[in-house]
Formats: C-alpha cells, sequence, structure tokens
C-alpha cells in the first residue's frame, strides 16, 4: 500500500491521531536515517545534516522528514533541525532544531507572558533565540 492509499484510509477514520502519536510514528527510525545521511557522503571535512519536516499539502496527516547534508551552516528555518558530523571520529552532534511556525509562536507568547512552558529548556532557547534572529 502506498503512503497516500494508507493516509487517506487513516483520514476516513473518526478518531484523530494525538500529537505525541504523530511524533512517535515519525520517531521510528529517525536516528537510522540520520546515520545513512552521514555515510552517503565521501566528504572527509565536518559537514551539517540538516533534516527538514515536509507536510504533504492534500494528506494533513503525513509528514516526512527529509535527511541532506551540507558543507556550510544553514540559516536557520522553521521545521528544521540541524547536526553536525566529523566523518573523522564518526560523531554526530545535535546543534539546534526550529519546530514549525505556530509552535515557535506558542513558545514565545508563552515565554514572554510567564507562562508555564512544560517542555524542553532547550526548546525554548531555540524558538525564543530563532524568533529574536540570534540562533546560529
Amino acid at each position: 500500500m502506498t503512503v497516500g492509499a494508507e493516509a487517506l484510509k487513516l483520514q476516513s477514520k473518526p478518531e484523530s491521531q494525538s500529537v505525541i502519536d504523530t511524533q512517535r510514528e515519525m520517531q521510528k527510525g529517525y536516528i537510522d536515517q540520520l546515520i545513512t545521511c552521514a555515510k552517503r557522503y565521501d566528504w572527509t571535512d565536518p559537514f551539517y545534516i540538516c533534516v527538514q519536516n515536509r507536510r504533504e499539502r492534500l494528506l494533513t496527516n503525513v509528514i516526512r522528514c527529509q535527511f541532506y547534508g551540507r558543507k556550510t551552516r544553514p540559516t536557520p528555518q522553521y521545521d528544521l533541525a540541524l547536526y553536525s558530523y566529523d566523518p573523522k571520529t564518526e560523531q554526530i552532534r545535535f546543534e539546534w532544531i526550529v519546530p514549525d511556525k505556530e509552535t515557535v509562536l506558542d513558545v514565545v507568547d508563552a515565554y514572554n507572558n510567564g507562562r508555564a512552558l512544560e517542555i524542553d529548556p532547550n526548546l525554548v532557547k531555540f524558538c525564543i533565540d530563532f524568533h529574536q534572529r540570534t540562533l546560529k
């Protein structure tokens, strides 16, 4: 069955999928794909691995992660996670993540208005820095 057929089947069901369930499904194979991406390039100098989340326009319950390498550090943008990779040591290091626009704005609003945030403090910092254009 294709991804589209499966997504349409799931969309036709009356129950909705929680954000946590969606996140769990997205994480299946994430690390393996990250490692595969790191090994895909024959570059000898350290480089960056980007993970771009893309929502399907017609299939609202489908989010794809696109893994790709870059020799230069990208400009932060929505729905992007950044890792650095050193081929000599085979070490992958998490740099930052910027979630979708709605999440960033919600986090910034909660932070600015003193509301408690039950999320990782690093994610709060990434969202604030991104919003202030100081995330590098």
